[in-house]
């Protein structure tokens, strides 16, 4: 138990009470539930997952010392070299459900360049069987490696320290290994290093563990789990169960997360969320910690969760004016649901139901990502998807448009076309109205990825979206993603329309449609 004047945190607990007989309870059907789930993984999916880490450290390895040979080094210097593979996000966290990725950062000497790691990583990752769907995002914010390995997804970061030798038993949580590293390098060991401190912030690992079950649990099924979309992603729900669990040190996880959803509706926006006092360190050329008495940028953060790792940063900076009154919502709905389960009137299932997304809205944006190359199109539709956002913050700012909210799934369809109508048919996302067929192996394949925005006009006055103009902010968006330097209007397209709700495609609610929440 937790002492009086023994806490983790920046202020005192707000309640040292233990668990009740009903709390256990509650506790082992929780658990239940989180298994009926599959937000655990089977222990051959573990092993899986450790072999596969196994091989990307050896892959890394030769790869360093093949390319450390190219640069002249000697063999034993270039064995010397070593490098390492670290986890970072859930499966660091101890919290990764059964269909889980694998988030890692290879980490790499000095001599080794961000230019070698994607075409020397890339090149063995290429050869070998067990590995589809390979391909390098290189002009993303923090250049990446997608790929699935034995089955398995894999995000792969790459990061160069002022190291001539990356030892096995490296220290990451190490400041002075920041102080020569570039904001990309920087952010791409943070992972592992704000994972880490999660970890020594919490009274009790097991129970915090439990709790992130639940809440990505919850927050998957209401569609408010994503960063890149302005909602929630996986670091910023852990760090507000982490500092729920500081405020209730010996509560059992039925307990604190259930508290999750009435502190969220209360906190004192944008006050922010902190597990530590400000840590202080080098000073960092590239990068800054986040403090908005001296960063404006930093000021418009809504709801500002901050990560405990210097440079310590605010995991919820893409969020808009929309996804912060969905989320406090969709918490002011959970916290009714969780009222009613702590009494025994509701079961756990309720707090999970599916979301209503397309129930909920009369108006709707449709966006279709098209390629004719499946690893183009992963390309293409990850771009799209990541400038998503500044579609929604101008749509925010036209009068009449009170709320804008995008759905955090994507839905994937091939055709193969045989004629210029059917090709035009998929790229315009009504392919799946046409007679043709997808897995016939004859013809053109058109890769489509389908975004979808909700649409809330105010009552009154402005009755109808005819007499709104939001054809500046959608041609402003078409504009900024064509001038990608790597598009091809001969092989990409992107199709935006206004649809209204009696105009859906089946492909919402089809279930054998591929869908990919983002993390």
């Amino acid at each position: 138990m937790v002492e009086k004047k023994d806490y983790l945190g920046v202020s005192s607990p707000l309640s040292l009470a233990g668990p009740s007989s009903r709390d256990e309870l509650l506790q082992k059907q929780l658990v239940l539930t989180l298994e009926k789930n599959n937000m655990y993984e089977s222990e051959t999916i573990s092993a899986l997952r450790n072999s596969v880490m196994n091989k990307l450290e050896e892959i890394t390895k030769r790869f360093i010392y093949e390319a450390s040979i190219r640069k002249g080094l000697t063999p034993d210097d270039a064995k010397e070299a070593g490098g390492k593979v670290l986890t970072f996000g859930s499966c660091r966290l101890g919290v990764q459900a059964a269909n889980a990725d694998i988030d890692a950062v290879c980490i790499c000497p000095r001599h080794i360049t961000r230019t070698d790691f994607f075409e020397g990583v890339y090149k063995m990752l290429a050869k070998r069987p067990e590995v589809t769907e390979l391909t390098a995002i290189r002009d993303a914010f923090v250049p990446i490696i997608k790929l699935k390995f034995s089955g398995i997804p894999v995000d792969l970061l790459c990061a160069r320290l002022n190291l001539s030798t990356i030892p096995d038993d490296l220290d990451i949580d190490d400041t002075s290994l920041l102080v020569p590293l570039d904001e990309r390098c920087i952010r791409s060991v943070n992972g592992t290093r704000v994972a880490d401190e999660i970890l020594k912030s919490v009274p009790d690992i097991p129970t915090f563990q439990t709790a992130v079950r639940c809440i990505k649990l919850w927050a998957t099924r209401r569609g408010i789990y994503s960063n890149i979309l302005g909602f929630l992603g996986g670091v910023a729900w852990a760090l507000m169960v982490a500092r729920v669990c500081q405020l209730y040190p010996n509560a059992c996880a039925s307990t604190v997360a259930s508290k999750v959803f009435s502190i969220m509706v209360n906190w004192q926006w944008p006050h922010p969320v902190v597990l530590r006092e400000s840590l202080e360190g080098p000073h960092l050329s590239s990068i800054q910690s986040w403090n908005p008495k001296r960063n404006p940028i930093d000021k418009t953060h809504k709801m500002p969760i901050i990560t405990p790792a210097y440079p310590t940063m605010c995991s919820t900076h893409n969020m808009t004016n929309s996804t912060f009154r969905i989320v406090i919502g969709e918490c002011k709905r959970a916290a009714q649901i969780m009222d009613k389960i702590m009494v025994g009137s509701l079961p756990w299932d309720a707090l999970f139901e599916d979301h209503s997304f397309f129930k909920n809205y009369r108006h709707y944006l449709q966006i279709v990502v098209s390629s004719d190359d499946s690893l183009r199109q992963l390309q293409w539709s990850g771009l799209v998807e990541s400038r998503l956002r500044g579609l929604t913050n101008k749509l925010e700012s036209i009068h009449g448009l009170v709320l804008v909210h995008p759905y955090v799934e994507g839905f994937d369809n091939i055709y193969t076309c045989v004629n210029h109508e059917q090709i035009a048919a998929a790229v315009n996302g009504v392919g799946h109205s046409n007679a043709f067929n997808q897995h016939d192996n004859h013809g053109v394949k058109i890769y489509t990825r389908t975004f979808y925005i909700g649409l809330y006009f105010r009552l009154g006055s402005v009755r109808d979206q005819g007499q709104i103009d939001i054809s500046r902010p959608i041609s402003e968006f078409k504009r900024y993603v064509r001038n990608w330097e790597h598009y091809n209007e001969q092989h990409m397209g992107v199709v935006v329309k206004y649809l209204r709700r009696s105009m859906l495609p089946d492909e919402v609610t089809r279930t054998t449609v591929t869908k990919r929440t983002n993390q």
